[in-house]
């Protein structure tokens, strides 16, 4: 039948007896009661007779009926959506002009916003209302060029479109029957990055099932850790099952022990814990780094003290200074001597540098290395969460994690054919976000060449910073600057104190925002170029900032000092001015600052 010449109208919805036909009804065609139902009336050309008709069915009255009461329509949802973008690209282009950090005191929200929630539903446009009014007084601007704290946030437009689409479809990952798509994307995405970074060709999937390697996404640094550290320890209990089968289980846990640099993820401790292993952090020398030789002796000491070595934690990049650990001494030490020693290198932070070639050197003895894991969402324009881990065998993920239970409570059964990756089996959650669609977006807007783009520029904005600290002879910069983040202190006078001092002076004015690291004895300034939109003018208003604040406390420092040095008391006026100001009412302290201004 020719459907062109039919006026468009509304189509009947598929109702659950489409599916269970009759058998001589073909299961592809329609017949011409099927058409006549469709379109209301007889079919043009139709020898039926009137009589002969099948009795209409009733018309559903479309999705709506399926959706709760208080949900939105369908049009609602369409528009409210566009209100959205235009909401987050607002905020999102004002970040530049409003202050780095937030205004809030502790329990603002619950002063201000009411302890039950509301009966009836409220439209939209109270909910921007009350964000603009309660929530964005709460927000400190991770997103805004003059945001150098801690690391940087991610994130991006094309990021922001993966995730209205990861949670737009709203598809569970569990097994690869569940949902092809969601395992099939992650496992390419995580070969695609592999690829950029230049990974050993054990750490890429390549459809050999539970005998290979490959990668997995996961939410955090502190998730991948975890998996790792669990995984090392299921994998040496297994081993020492064979050689000590009369030890209790317990007992050989408790003599477990990993090892890592003082520098590593602060995140080890918990996750030790949790695991149920001991943790030894390691000295580092001046520059945070975690020598080979240092590791060697620690084993070699605990190995005599019946302690059994299971894992290292080798960091690329730590997250005080960026410093390296001795990779390449390191694995080669742990073959020849202690093989059975799980090796794992994170790179939380300088892991996305490693898709620019210049930084691939830095990887060199990861050859040694049975897993490796960096976060997409610290420095690649990804969205948290995004961490990503690979492993170079995944039968030791799936005999640490696999639940596969035929007596449990939900039996699925597991498919011996199967040679795509069975994440449930593969980390602690047995479900997953669609977290592949988030990165998969990023990697086709973006381009090899966008992202390689984007971690040069923040490269060359702090080496820009790294130049201007060099010409002021107050200040002292940690090793070579080679990523996004700059580690400096004030060393004159040499005093730790002065830095504490800086660091908030400049965090209170909220006009920039920092955060310090203890390497050794010292405490030092760190400077993270973390804004999507950060170019050299804020690199050089942020320094601006920085010297004045140093001027200021240097100059309070020296008059406290030559005061205690004339009278051998405390000068009690800087102790005053000191208590003043966390009030923010002090006189004084204005004409303070104006002095000292006029003194640069």
């Amino acid at each position: 039948m020719d459907r062109s010449f039919v006026p468009e109208v509304e189509e009947e919805k598929a109702t659950i007896e489409d599916f269970f036909s009759d058998e001589n009804e073909s299961a592809g065609g329609s017949s011409s009661e099927e058409e006549e139902d469709e379109y209301g009336g007889p079919p043009k050309g139709s020898t039926k007779e009137k009589g002969s008709k099948k009795k209409k069915k009733k018309k559903s009255s479309g999705p709506l009926t399926a959706l709760p009461s208080a949900d939105l329509t369908p049009a609602e949802f369409r528009k409210r959506g566009k209100e959205l973008i235009d909401f987050l690209a607002d905020y999102l282009e004002g970040s530049r002009d409003r202050p780095v950090n937030h205004q809030a005191i502790q329990g603002y929200l619950f002063r201000k916003m009411p302890k039950i929630p509301p009966r009836d539903g409220v439209s939209m446009d109270d909910v921007y209302k009350e964000i603009k009014q309660y929530i964005f007084p709460g927000l400190a601007q991770w997103q805004s060029p003059k945001h150098h704290s801690l690391l940087p946030a991610g994130g991006s437009y094309a990021s922001i479109l993966g995730s209205m689409l990861c949670d737009g479809l709203g598809c569970v990952g569990f097994t690869w029957a569940d949902c092809p798509a969601i395992t099939e994307l992650e496992m390419l995405v995580m070969n695609w990055l592999a690829h950029l970074m230049d990974l050993p060709i054990d750490f890429h999937f390549f459809g050999k099932g539970m005998s290979g390697g490959g990668g997995v996404l996961q939410s955090t640094t502190t998730e991948a850790l975890l998996t790792v550290m669990v995984t090392a320890k299921r994998t040496m209990l297994d081993r020492l099952r064979e050689t000590m089968p009369n030890v209790p289980e317990w007992e050989l846990q408790d003599k477990f022990m990993a090892y890592c640099s003082e520098q590593a993820h602060p995140g080890l401790e918990r996750v030790s814990e949790v695991a149920g292993v001991r943790l030894k952090r390691l000295w580092t020398d001046r520059e945070g780094i975690m020598h080979a030789d240092t590791l060697r002796f620690a084993i070699e000491k605990d190995k005599t003290k019946d302690y059994f070595p299971f894992l290292v934690i080798a960091t690329v990049g730590t997250i005080a200074s960026t410093s390296l650990d001795q990779i390449t001494k390191i694995g080669p030490i742990l073959a020849k001597d202690n093989p059975n020693i799980w090796l794992h290198i994170d790179a939380g932070y300088a892991g996305s540098s490693f898709i620019c070639r210049e930084y691939q050197p830095l990887l060199h003895g990861i050859d040694y290395a049975d897993s490796f894991s960096m976060s997409a969402h610290k420095w690649m324009p990804v969205h948290m969460d995004c961490a990503c881990l690979w492993v170079k065998k995944s039968i030791h993920l799936i005999n640490t994690f696999a639940c596969e239970d035929p007596d449990g409570p939900l039996y699925i059964a597991r498919d011996d054919k199967n040679t795509m990756a069975d994440y449930r089996s593969w980390s602690l959650p047995m479900t997953r976000r669609f977290r592949a669609m988030k990165l998969w977006v990023v990697f086709k807007l973006y381009g090899v060449r966008g992202l390689q783009q984007k971690i040069r520029e923040d490269v060359r904005r702090a080496k820009e910073l790294e130049k201007l600290i060099g010409e002021d002879h107050r200040f002292e910069i940690m090793g070579d600057v080679m990523f996004g983040v700059v580690a400096f202190r004030c060393k004159r006078p040499d005093n730790n104190e002065i830095n504490h001092q800086i660091l908030k002076q400049i965090n209170k004015s909220a006009v920039i925002k920092m955060t310090g690291a203890r390497i050794g004895y010292k405490f030092w300034l760190r400077f993270v170029v973390s804004g999507r939109y950060t170019d050299s003018e804020d690199v050089t208003f942020s320094w601006e900032m920085i010297r004045r604040t140093t001027n200021k406390v240097i100059t309070d420092h020296t008059e406290r000092q030559h005061n205690e040095d004339r009278s051998g008391m405390p000068n009690y006026k800087y102790v005053l001015l000191i208590g003043q100001e966390t009030r923010g009412d002090d006189p004084e302290l204005v004409n303070d600052d104006d002095h000292s201004s006029q003194q640069m």
